[in-house]
């Protein structure tokens, strides 16, 4: 199993610490300042909720995992929303670094406007992974970029060591795993038969232990191409758990048709396809979560044919 974190990253933020700091975040948030003084304490409870980064680590087994998998990890960050994230970029990094995945991957979403993408290099840079790091767009990532600029902004990524996969995938021998980056279906980007040409045209190079399936895509919408064309884990972000949750509700705003039918987080088997719904780590619209706190997941992938084990930290 992965280390535990030391409890200056488990404990992110006491209840006393953020009642402290809602005074300042109403003041510097013109609309959350006209509400009604009774709505401060939900908003104290919000607040704590928006930085309350938490670690999801799932353990995944599969019968016919090719052996270089075997106990590997993948990280998942997603909707990272630079342009209003009140999460320290220290943070992220300690978060992840601790863990020492062997693949790091985006599934969108990590900037919105154009005086965000040179927020990168602080937030990424310092992130490694052993065997690569892969990201795909999401929606607001083509929302206020020019071409031009949304050319530099993959550039920044080459530069920075990560992989852009814009329906296209990537084989890693070492590994006997296709990495699989499917384009924002939120904006109808998404082209799943494209993105999966090199594998279905790539003789396997053992047809009785075939490559691991791994496709990253911003959002579940993806999902019925997905199928049609075969994974062994779809990752999808977009939805933020619903970002903000009454108690005892459904969220009322989850953006895909698979969150409508009530699958906005977490993990799943639909269709025949093992996916994973991230709540993100940023937000949109309101600066701030409540009851959904922010994540980042991790996935070791085990052989065998056990259930889904889960650990919340």
């Amino acid at each position: 199993m992965p280390e535990k974190l030391p409890p200056s990253i488990t404990n992110n933020i006491s209840r006393r610490g953020f009642f402290r700091g809602i005074g300042g975040f109403i003041a510097s948030h013109w609309l959350l300042s006209a509400l009604p003084l009774g709505a401060v304490g939900a908003l104290g409870y919000a607040r704590h909720d928006t930085l309350a980064l938490e670690r999801e680590h799932w353990d995944l087994y599969y019968p016919k995992l090719p052996s270089s998998l075997d106990g590997k990890t993948i990280c998942q960050l997603s909707d990272l929303h630079l342009e209003s994230l009140q999460i320290l970029p220290e943070s992220i990094e300690q978060i992840v670094m601790a863990q020492k995945p062997d693949l790091l991957v985006i599934t969108g979403d990590i900037i919105s406007t154009r005086t965000d993408l040179d927020k990168l290099e602080l937030y990424l840079g310092g992130l490694t992974a052993t065997y690569g790091k892969f990201v795909v767009m999401g929606n607001n990532d083509y929302s206020n970029l020019s071409h031009t600029l949304f050319k530099r902004y993959l550039q920044q990524f080459q530069r920075l060591g990560w992989t852009p996969l814009i329906n296209d995938a990537s084989y890693l021998p070492g590994l006997n795993l296709w990495i699989i980056g499917v384009d924002d279906p939120a904006t109808a980007h998404d082209d799943v038969d494209l993105a999966y040409t090199k594998v279905t045209s790539t003789p396997s190079p053992s047809p009785s232990h075939p490559p691991f399936r791994l496709v990253l895509a911003h959002s579940t919408d993806c999902l019925d191409d997905v199928a049609k064309n075969g994974a062994n884990l779809l990752l999808t972000g977009h939805t933020h758990g619903g970002q903000i949750r009454l108690p005892g509700l459904q969220p009322l705003i989850t953006n895909t048709y698979l969150g409508d039918l009530g699958f906005y987080e977490g993990y799943h088997v639909i269709n025949g396809i093992p996916l994973y719904i991230n709540r993100g780590i940023g937000e949109s619209f309101l600066p701030l979560r409540l009851n959904v706190p922010p994540e980042i997941a991790f996935f070791t992938l085990h052989q065998g044919d056990a259930q889904a084990k889960h650990q919340t930290f």
